[in-house]
């Protein structure tokens, strides 16, 4: 698309926002503002939540489709007239529950609408993509797959995505928990433990959980049969380990040992690797990379967990100093940071940097990693099963941060930028701040492998957030979802689904005015 064609886009936007905050707008709503843009490739059907006009109640959401993203909608009836509906990314498979006079259920899929009839006492307010198109929604919990199926452990059982890994779902009134199976959908059996699992197993089988006396113990809990047990002692830091094959694998102490073993739910322990030193485990259960201790030499090393094997990483020299080590996916991101001086201000030393494909205990160094006193594995409020994870360390004090997506992509975000979610293609989504230290939502920055980082203009308002980012099949351009920042009952003129650049030039395009983005349907294209 030229320039020109572009801009005239912007000129039509621009009309529309205007017209969109004048009054009598919401009875007009929802409007197409612009056509997408040509250039835009691979979007395929989509469905838009949007405001329906009743003359006794101003707060009613209806589900309108289009054959193909950015279709207009003028003239076009909605296909439901009242619904409650868990929205997320748009992309997974979500459900809407119907209501009043129009009680029909729907299912959305790849931006289709199909009728299907919902569990009693379905609640339907937020939806998460888990999985390889496995969707999990919140209170009154159901589980969607791709295929249609809708499953629901019981009637008041709520889902949520474990910390160190896997799905499950408690039962109401506390009396229960279980797990998910991350391809099927199927809840297992629910079981009794003492505390909030902190890891479900991929197939659903095992929790891991906490006792709640001291010293805390780990416990593991088979649903299959319902057995449990406290084990092994942890001390009152944060827990690292993972679901695998047989059990929970934990790092924990034996005779002052960093010892790396899988606790079974019947109590056996295996051990796998002990003394250790620096240790990230890949929440799939599968492997973890290790400081292999048992020597001087302090060498990085992948450690099996299924059969106990070290595998020293080839080509790399031993760690002299702090290390730090996150990992997503079947990669992890490694940085040696020198010791320093034992007294004085800290002082920053050039570090080394290296991302290890754990299947192969192959290493590429990175790049030029900014120098640091310290390194920390940054905390995210996304935990590994959802499905736009994104995993960061921090170097300190500047304040810069490398990004690992679960396609093995590293990438390198100035300080003041929050690493918040996987977009796919290797590029990572950012917030920034204002001067004042508050997030903005008029700009987002995105960083890629190749060492690009692009700020973005959402097209924001003050009265305005983003709350969805998508990027486009086509590689080149970024799909916003505006939300007003004060909730309301229905779509309103601050509702907003916004194309821009992603190598942020030219201005934001408002799209749809009114709508949010239910479900979308996406196509493969090759990126230019």
């Amino acid at each position: 698309m030229t320039r020109t064609r572009w801009t005239a886009l912007i000129a039509v936007a621009a009309l529309a926002t205007v017209a969109g905050c004048s009054d009598g707008a919401e009875s007009e709503l929802p409007v197409r503002s612009a056509p997408l843009p040509a250039e835009v490739r691979g979007l395929g059907a989509a469905v838009l939540a949007v405001p329906v006009a009743d003359e006794r109640r101003s707060d009613l959401v209806g589900l309108l489709a289009v054959d193909r993203f950015g279709d207009d909608v003028a003239g076009v009836t909605p296909v439901r007239r009242h619904v409650d509906l868990a929205l997320g990314d748009p992309r997974f498979p979500t459900v809407a529950r119907g209501l009043a006079e129009d009680r029909r259920d729907a299912l959305l899929v790849g931006g289709r609408l199909r009728d299907v009839t919902l569990p009693e006492h379905t609640y339907a307010r937020e939806v998460t993509g888990v999985g390889a198109g496995l969707s999990i929604t919140g209170s009154r919990c159901l589980t969607v797959t791709g295929e249609g199926a809708i499953a629901q452990p019981s009637v008041e059982a709520s889902c949520t995505a474990a910390e160190l890994g896997g799905v499950m779902w408690q039962d109401r009134p506390r009396t229960g928990y279980g797990g998910i199976d991350l391809k099927t959908g199927a809840a297992s059996p629910p079981v009794t433990v003492p505390s909030y699992p902190i890891a479900a197993s991929a197939d659903g089988r095992y929790l891991a959980a906490l006792s709640k006396d001291r010293p805390r113990r780990l416990v593991v809990a088979d649903t299959s049969n319902g057995r449990s047990r406290p084990t092994v002692e942890l001390g009152g830091g944060t827990v690292q380990g993972a679901m695998t094959e047989g059990g929970f694998a934990v790092l924990h102490l034996v005779d002052r040992q960093r010892t790396v073993s899988v606790v079974a739910p019947d109590g056996a322990v295996r051990t796998l690797l002990s003394p250790v030193g620096e240790v990230a485990f890949a929440p799939d259960g599968s492997r973890a990379l290790v400081v292999d201790t048992r020597s001087d030499s302090r060498r990085l090393a992948v450690l099996d967990l299924s059969t106990g094997a070290v595998t020293p990483v080839a080509d790399l020299p031993p760690m002299t100093g702090s290390v730090t080590a996150t990992v997503s996916g079947d990669t992890a991101l490694v940085v040696d940071v020198p010791f320093g001086p034992d007294s004085g201000e800290p002082t920053p030393r050039p570090t080394r940097a290296w991302s290890v494909r754990l299947a192969e205990a192959t290493a590429t160094p990175q790049p030029n990693p900014p120098a640091a006193s310290a390194v920390l594995v940054r905390k995210t409020d996304t935990p590994p099963a959802v499905a736009s994870t994104v995993s960061a360390v921090m170097f300190q004090p500047g304040g810069e941060t490398l990004t690992l997506s679960p396609d093995g992509t590293v990438t390198t975000a100035p300080p003041g930028a929050t690493p918040t979610a996987s977009l796919g293609g290797g590029a990572v989504l950012h917030t920034l701040v204002d001067s004042d230290g508050e997030e903005r939502a008029d700009r987002v920055l995105v960083t890629d492998g190749s060492g690009g980082a692009t700020e973005v203009s959402t097209g924001a308002g003050d009265d305005q957030r983003v709350d969805r980012v998508i990027l486009t099949p086509d590689g080149g351009h970024l799909l916003f979802s505006l939300r007003p920042t004060r909730p309301r009952g229905q779509p309103s003129d601050l509702d907003a689904v916004v194309v821009a650049r992603r190598d942020g030039s030219g201005e934001p395009v408002v799209v749809y005015r009114g709508a949010v983005l239910a479900g979308l349907g996406v196509e493969q294209t090759s990126t230019p």
